[in-house]
């Protein structure tokens, strides 16, 4: 038949998926269950203001998901993304900015500035990232606290295992050492940019999914929304997904759901029962994000600061990346067992910074299954199923980094090109 492709799932990976394969000519049809698009970086509708089921945040070494949302963006809007060289502030205990300097001297600049390091700790940063950068293998097997146990235990609280639960949502005596490794490498060995900070100026939908689904329909593709896939029919030679409202054909299948629901919709497929088998044995890490709306003249110094002794990470201030005077949002990543009272206790941490003032409102949100745990070893499949017309897409396949943006975009484009390859 002729090359017809249903994407199932709207999260990032599906629309890039999507988006990739209408523009080369395919006629696509992208199945979203929910009525948002973007998975589990969406926006959600709180206080009657757009804000996102969690905060997220950039990295400049996220070429794919960066070049998708600039080249959607149309030119009279302005730039979706506010670019920051890194800084991670903890007020008052520890401050590390990155010059300018071309990659990696900048990270050598910034140890050695350090504020809230002796001199034998920035030497002793300084000599491990440098061996880390140069290391021509990954420690396969070894978790992160493993891997920073030379580290003094200063270095390991202040800056690597935060680094660490911010970037794989994984605490370091479980997470891998090996993509938190390839995490520094891609941040610190590439060019200078690529350790920038980026805050989105817009909510989660609007940054790319939303452009990406108007493109599709724009070029003929069809989206819909509030549409889950209840299972598919893989016999013969095309594929049948089946919803509440009746049964649809299709050449080809990318599945971009998450990998908690692959079982479901594999389970009539023989061809996926060991990447079925895989992912069924994953781990999963909540995030948790707090909006808290203070007087609408309260800001922060900074966009962004670290936050000491848990259980929030950072807390980012919406009025300054999106105009939302006074709102102020605390992230909690590796969150499996928070508190009942973790957002009056992420609170108690900003006020040993400053004095935000009373509350007029907290809303608090928890993606419970919000990532993979990125542990060692773990079975990542690749996005080629070893059926002829499934393909897989999605930040759990095999990649260089955890689950991110990045990791989702760029699993979206490689299944859609590796199906292109095959027509």
């Amino acid at each position: 038949m002729k090359p017809q492709v249903a994407v199932v799932g709207g999260g990032w990976a599906g629309c890039a998926a999507a988006l990739t394969l209408v523009e080369a000519g395919i006629s696509v049809t992208l199945y979203e269950a929910s009525r948002t698009l973007g998975g589990r970086a969406r926006a959600v509708e709180l206080k009657n203001m757009t804000l996102d089921n969690g905060q997220h945040i950039l990295l400049g070494a996220y070429e794919q998901t960066l070049q998708l949302i600039q080249r959607l963006r149309p030119p009279t809007e302005r730039d979706g993304l506010w670019r920051l060289p890194l800084t991670l502030d903890q007020p008052p205990e520890f401050r590390l900015a990155c010059p300018r300097l071309p990659a990696p001297l900048h990270l050598l600049a910034g140890l050695l500035g350090a504020r809230g390091l002796s001199w034998r700790e920035k030497l002793a940063a300084a000599r491990w990232a440098h061996a880390v950068l140069h290391e021509a293998h990954s420690p396969d097997l070894l978790t992160v606290s493993q891997f920073t146990r030379s580290q003094p235990e200063r270095l390991r609280r202040l800056l690597w295992h935060p680094l660490c639960v911010s970037a794989l949502n994984t605490s370091p005596e479980t997470a891998s050492a090996r993509v938190f490794a390839d995490v520094i490498r891609a941040a610190f060995g590439g060019r200078v940019h690529h350790s920038d900070l980026l805050l989105p100026r817009h909510d989660l939908t609007t940054l790319f999914p939303a452009p990406a689904a108007a493109r599709l329909r724009e070029l003929g593709g069809d989206v819909q929304l509030s549409s889950r896939v209840t299972s598919l029919d893989a016999a013969g030679d095309a594929v049948t997904l089946e919803t509440r409202t009746g049964k649809a054909r299709y050449s080809h299948v990318i599945l971009a759901v998450a990998p908690q629901h692959v079982d479901g919709l594999a389970a009539t497929v023989p061809e996926l029962a060991s990447t079925a088998r895989d992912v069924a044995g994953y781990g999963y890490q909540p995030i948790a994000t707090g909006y808290v709306q203070y007087d609408p003249d309260f800001q922060l110094g900074r966009p962004l600061l670290a936050l000491s002794e848990g259980p929030a990470q950072f807390v980012f201030d919406r009025g300054q990346s999106h105009g939302q005077s006074g709102l102020l949002a605390y992230v909690a990543s590796a969150a499996s067992d928070l508190r009942a009272d973790w957002l009056d206790r992420a609170e108690g941490q900003l006020r040993r910074i400053v004095e935000p003032g009373s509350s007029r409102w907290r809303e608090s949100i928890i993606e419970k299954k919000a990532t993979f745990a990125c542990v060692p070893d773990m079975a990542r499949p690749v996005v080629r199923t070893a059926h002829p017309r499934l393909f897989l897409a999605g930040d759990y396949t095999a990649g260089p980094y955890p689950a991110t943006l990045e990791s989702a975009t760029r699993s979206g484009v490689q299944s859609a090109g590796t199906l292109l390859e095959q027509l």
